[in-house]
């Protein structure tokens, strides 16, 4: 029913209340049934009335919706109109490979690491150590002064190496006390100039390591306890096993290996190969078990050795190689091998292997980096080099 239908109802029904109102008046009989259908149609009327308010508000409320939907169409195409371009997502890009380290002491690269086969600094970069050993430190003493770690640094050099004999005479089996004060002294020196350090436990005549182990594991024991944690020093814990095989360097290496990692668990060792540390194909085959942050020692002489192929073998298969010592001997014409050593040592600068170079002296040998009539412990000038010294100090920093 629509509200014209219902107004013409709401008149009707008044109309009759009307007529009943009158008709009471004039005295009927049956008032008090009339009077009930009256209060009937008033009840009526106020329902009716009810319906029309509510159809009313109804139509009001239709009559709106319209119009809200064109609001919000009119809204939506505003903000079609209205919004921005959107901007293209950033292209992921690789991070960049870390960049091979050649410089800086333990200040600025912290505790080494061995990783995939490659030496990093604290943060992760490929690393390389260059720089000086000493020779047999109980004959050349004098080297190990302030003077000469800064030399080496001043030439590009991060590394000193602390070749302590052990059985040879003026060795640590001999005179323990006097070596031990010598190693702390260049301990403390290359540690004040910012220099990395390596404690070398420099075997030869006793070829197999295990012939000394009780005094190898003292002397360990002490440097490390002296030590503790600190990221400048390395240690290398065999230098040339020789006549005997890599099982029984293994053997050697658990004792040593352990004696180390109490007191500094994150050092990195340094563990010598057979046949003077110039064969790597045992580590290759059968590495140490106990192996993080282990290198292995190559050690290799221009002019007395055909090539190094060992060596590069070793570094394709991963193999974490340090080259604790090289140096330059004489050719086929009796001449130091100046073109074999610059050979060997752009090799290693090219691919990042880490090196210390025999020897820091200047003993009348061709692997003496100094002139036998240089008197001079530091402060060296170029006349000061032998040839064999002029190439290792330019590499250093080449």
């Amino acid at each position: 029913m629509n509200a014209g239908k219902y107004l013409r109802r709401i008149t009707a029904v008044l109309l009759a209340c009307t007529l009943l109102g009158v008709f009471t008046g004039c005295g009927n009989s049956d008032n008090t049934l009339v009077l009930n259908k009256i209060l009937e149609l008033e009840s009526e009327v106020s329902e009716l009335r009810d319906e029309v308010e509510s159809l009313k508000e109804a139509s009001e409320t239709k009559a709106e919706e319209p119009a809200k939907e064109e609001e919000v169409q009119e809204g939506e195409k505003e903000t079609e109109t209205s919004a921005p371009e959107e901007e293209p997502e950033p292209q992921e890009t690789e991070a960049p490979e870390p960049v091979l380290t050649k410089s800086g002491g333990p200040s600025e690269h912290g505790q080494l690491r061995v990783e995939d086969g490659v030496l990093k600094d604290a943060s992760g970069n490929p690393f390389q150590l260059r720089g000086m050993s000493t020779h047999g430190i109980g004959w050349f003493p004098d080297y190990i002064n302030a003077g000469t770690m800064e030399d080496i640094k001043n030439h590009g050099g991060n590394v000193f190496r602390i070749a302590m004999y052990t059985q040879a005479d003026s060795g640590y089996i001999y005179d323990p006390d006097r070596n031990m004060q010598l190693v702390e002294k260049g301990i403390e020196l290359a540690k004040a100039a910012d220099l990395y350090v390596i404690v070398d436990w420099h075997i030869l005549d006793d070829g197999d390591p295990n012939i000394h182990i009780d005094k190898a594991t003292t002397f360990f024991d002490t440097v490390a306890s002296n030590h503790a944690n600190d990221p400048a020093i390395l240690y290398e814990l065999c230098n040339e096993p020789n006549n005997t095989g890599w099982d029984a360097i293994e053997r050697y290496a658990y004792t040593a290996c352990s004696v180390v990692r109490q007191r500094s668990p994150q050092a990195v060792l340094i563990l010598g190969t057979p046949d003077y540390s110039s064969k790597l194909q045992a580590p290759m085959d059968e590495p140490f078990p106990q192996a993080d942050n282990l290198m292995y020692a190559f050690h290799y002489y221009a002019g007395e050795h055909q090539d190094f192929s060992a060596l590069q073998n070793a570094v394709d298969r991963h193999l974490p190689v340090f080259v604790s010592e090289w140096g330059i001997g004489k050719d086929n014409s009796g001449s130091p091998a100046l073109d074999a050593g610059r050979n060997f040592v752009d090799y290693l600068n090219a691919n990042g292997i880490s090196w210390c170079a025999w020897s820091l002296c200047n003993k009348d040998e061709v692997y003496s980096v100094l002139r036998p009539d240089c008197s001079k412990l530091s402060g060296w000038e170029d006349s000061d080099f032998t040839d064999v010294g002029k190439l290792i100090f330019g590499a250093m920093g080449g």
